[in-house]
């Protein structure tokens, strides 16, 4: 994360201000983790507004939130008061807590904000803070979905680092003995919507009639489903980490 974003009073994406399949994307993360996060003791690294860590602490034991934004603590707090949730402003690449802390851990879109060098201290520490039989789920960017063929392509000023899919393998493949990649495509009927909508369909008469700036408006994780396939078709990636073989 930039300094500028650690100054900032508030980072992160907000539902209320984003459109569905806006969020939606991002909860797909979320979804993906919950079953590994159900009962569990778990830490979020990087919360950003706290929605989804608000989303795993209804399945968990109990869930801490880390961020380094100051002003994403009080709103996220306020926002979203749990019993079993916990926000802490803490450095990604300095966890305050001892070893073995956690069952699980995610960390997702937060990756492409750390400094290069630091990259494998941020994994290591993720490391550092899991249970002998921990978990840790990372979302990124596809940078192979992103670039286009014959296009020149300028990573997005406030990221650091972007992945493909070989190169966020072999990142923390170096950390964590097992690294299992999925990647975060969409549905068939969503593929359908998305040609509607590139077509200018969307556009035509009243949108509460038209169907595809009804399915836009009510966009849901159900619209994206999460495979094995890396391939640059896919939006995210999604890496599953065990911190010791199955």
């Amino acid at each position: 994360m930039t300094q500028a974003q650690a100054d900032a009073n508030l980072c992160g994406l907000i539902p209320e201000e984003n459109d569905p399949r806006f969020v939606a994307q991002h909860l797909s993360a979320y979804a993906f983790t919950r079953p590994y996060a159900a009962g569990k003791r778990v830490l979020e690294v990087g919360f950003g507004e706290g929605y989804g860590t608000a989303s795993l602490a209804e399945v968990a034991q109990e869930v801490v939130g880390i961020e380094l934004a100051p002003g994403n603590i009080p709103r996220a707090q306020a926002k979203y008061p749990r019993p079993n949730l916990r926000f802490l402003q803490m450095d990604a690449t300095r966890l305050e807590f001892a070893d073995g802390s956690f069952d699980a851990a995610c960390s997702f879109q937060v990756i492409e904000h750390i400094p290069e060098p630091q990259l494998l201290t941020y994994a290591s520490e993720i490391f550092r803070v899991l249970r002998p039989a921990g978990v840790c789920v990372i979302s990124t960017l596809n940078l192979a979905h992103n670039m286009k063929p014959g296009q020149p392509y300028q990573k997005l000023i406030y990221h650091e680092k972007e992945f493909t899919a070989p190169d966020l393998q072999v990142l923390l493949s170096q950390v964590f003995p097992v690294v299992e990649l999925y990647g975060l495509h969409l549905t068939p009927r969503h593929r359908l919507y998305q040609r509607l909508k590139k077509w200018g369909l969307d556009r035509l008469g009243p949108s509460p009639l038209n169907p595809v700036a009804r399915f836009y408006g009510r966009a849901s994780v159900a619209d994206f489903r999460v495979t094995r396939n890396v391939s640059p078709a896919a939006l995210d990636l999604y890496a599953l980490c065990r911190k010791s073989p199955r």
